[in-house]
């Protein structure tokens, strides 16, 4: 499944930019990630009807059939999205008709995939669990005797990728340095740089990389994305904005990120943009509790609470396991001086999540709002003990005969 969307997504952005694309599509594809095929057929075959020859649609709708095992169909679809985009659809011919058991069209189009400006690493084609089916077939073997189809750089890449996913980082920078001397897929380079250094907390080096991989690749969505991530963390939203309203337009159907563009919207002010870009996301994921949850946020933090309050009982009444929800209604309830409703929140929040240092210390608070000192003194020393050292000031402040915090 990860890498028929991989495959998919790459399509999208290849063809996709500035290319508009029915709602029904949008529609499709999320209905794909919810494994509703057979109602994503339905759509993507409107959409087809709408623009006639849309290697797009079309090629999704494949996947739809080869996820249904309709393999016949499936392989219809290829063949069509192969004729107009050469080797696009290769892969995913090698694989339906492995399961047709059509040994030796599936290597003739595999070897098509690895001729192609489309070939995945070596290392997922040999773990695909379809095209394993084909390993004790002569045509396989004779394709890996035909000749090297990876370079010498493909292979110091992947060992760059086996070390860092291994931590061993620094023999992972000495390869992926020589790569970028070599001039070798700059970007994924870069892109590989940046997530080492992010690994080791190195934000500065982080966003040099991921400057220098996105410049190499205007199309890199996954240094994109880091880089968009990266900025939030760092609280630079108005930078973040239009990485994610870039990602947005070349990438539509990057939808986790209309939550991430309701997020960076509401902290720069645009309150009903923030509102519109979660609602969107919920359009299409109706049943979605942390969509909720952002929507929540995003009341709050604009002093909506009750508008606030509402959504994260939706999110609680979809998925009653996160303490972050509870956390998050807890401090509503704590803003609109609903104490009670808030401390039994904070209580449930640590039930799931006993470290949470800021559980701890808003619960603490509620407590001395309820008059609870003893409590309240109990509670910010836990939140002392779990990284919140503001709550040392309250304890030396309110609880005088308990030993001080230094």
């Amino acid at each position: 499944m990860k890498n028929l969307f991989f495959i998919s997504a790459l399509f999208f952005c290849s063809l996709a930019v500035g290319q508009e694309l029915p709602d029904n599509f949008m529609k499709a594809r999320a209905l794909m990630i919810r494994q509703q095929y057979d109602s994503a057929i339905y759509l993507l075959t409107l959409a087809e009807k709408e623009n006639p020859g849309n290697t797009e649609l079309i090629f999704n709708r494949g996947i739809c059939y080869f996820e249904l095992r309709q393999y016949t169909k499936a392989a219809g679809d290829f063949l069509f999205v192969n004729k107009r985009r050469s080797g696009m659809a290769s892969l995913m011919l090698a694989k339906t008709e492995t399961r047709l058991n059509h040994q030796e069209l599936a290597v003739k189009y595999l070897r098509e995939h690895l001729s192609s400006s489309y070939r995945l690493p070596e290392k997922d084609i040999l773990m695909d669990k379809e095209l394993s089916r084909l390993e004790n077939a002569n045509a396989w073997k004779s394709l890996w005797k035909e000749k090297e189809w990876y370079t010498p750089n493909d292979k110091k890449l992947a060992e760059a990728v086996y070390l860092k996913t291994n931590g061993e980082f620094p023999e992972a920078i000495n390869l992926l340095k020589d790569l970028e001397k070599r001039g070798f897929k700059r970007s994924i380079v870069f892109q590989y740089l940046a997530e080492i250094y992010l690994e080791n907390g190195n934000t500065k080096l982080a966003n040099e990389s991921l400057e220098r991989s996105i410049k190499a690749d205007s199309r890199n969505m996954d240094a994109l994305k880091l880089r968009i991530d990266l900025l939030i963390s760092l609280d630079e939203f108005e930078k973040a904005k239009p990485d994610c309203d870039r990602l947005l337009r070349q990438a539509p159907d990057e939808f986790e990120y209309y939550l991430v563009s309701g997020k960076i919207n509401s902290k720069l002010g645009a309150y009903s943009k923030g509102i519109e870009d979660v609602n969107l996301y919920l359009e299409l994921f109706p049943q979605a509790d942390k969509a909720y949850n952002e929507l929540g946020l995003i009341h709050f933090e604009n002093g909506k609470y009750l508008n606030a309050i509402s959504a994260f009982n939706r999110s609680l009444e979809l998925e009653k396991g996160h303490a972050e929800y509870y956390f998050n209604r807890g401090r509503t309830y704590a803003a609109t001086k609903t104490f009670k409703y808030a401390e039994q929140d904070f209580s449930m929040a640590l039930d799931l999540d006993p470290r949470n240092a800021e559980a701890w210390f808003e619960k603490g608070k509620v407590d001395i709002e309820l008059g609870r000192t003893d409590a309240a003194c109990f509670e910010f020393r836990k939140a002392f003990q779990y990284g919140k050292f503001e709550a040392g000031e309250f304890v030396n402040r309110l609880c005088g005969q308990n030993k001080p915090i230094r």
